[in-house]
């Protein structure tokens, strides 16, 4: 009797992590838009100097656009248009304060079934090195990182993508960005 519950609390279990693998993590494959958008960067930052007081641009990142079904034919109302990109970081070397969130408006065009190029796409703003966690590693403020006793704090930056067909289908991209911050 306890053989038999434990072999089908093993098949529930086995198949609810095959459901949660099956999730690919593109947040377009859940809207009823009949695109699915994907992203490649091209060139992007990876270690950033906080002295250099520069905004964190990704310097080219191309979105493209699929049909969800292979066998679907895209007219232009499946053309897309990302309005809105918010940007989440979250610590990646055991800290726990992150530097806040950031949302931008910017406009890119996605041609159904084609891609756009962005160029020089501004991920972080340069102000935010004086704020929480990244203002410890300034040497006036002691250089390093009080959580972890480390000269450099790394943050993974969670994309997130929103905007509308021509048709008006919510459609949206995430995808994340690995930094280093280091004085």
């Amino acid at each position: 009797m306890r053989t038999q519950r434990l072999a089908v609390f093993a098949l529930i279990a086995l198949g609810a992590l095959a459901v949660v693998g099956c999730y690919g993590g593109n947040d377009s494959a859940n809207t009823g838009a009949p695109v699915i958008l994907s992203e490649t960067i091209q060139s992007g930052p990876a270690d950033v100097s906080v002295a250099s007081g520069a905004d964190v641009f990704i310097e080219n990142l191309t979105i493209t656009s699929k049909a969800k079904s292979p066998s679907a034919t895209l007219s232009s109302q499946a053309d897309v248009l990302l309005t809105q990109w918010v940007i989440t970081p979250s610590r990646t070397d055991g800290g726990t304060v992150a530097s806040p969130q950031w949302q931008n408006y910017y406009s890119v065009y996605v041609a159904a079934g084609g891609s756009a190029t962005v160029q020089n796409y501004r991920i972080f703003p340069a102000e935010y090195f004086q704020q929480a966690p990244l203002y410890q590693l300034f040497p006036q403020n002691g250089g390093y990182d009080k959580e972890t006793g480390k000269t450099n704090i790394r943050q993974r930056l969670h994309i997130e993508v929103f905007g509308k067909t021509v048709a008006g289908e919510a459609v949206s991209l995430a995808f994340d960005v690995n930094l280093n911050f280091f004085y």
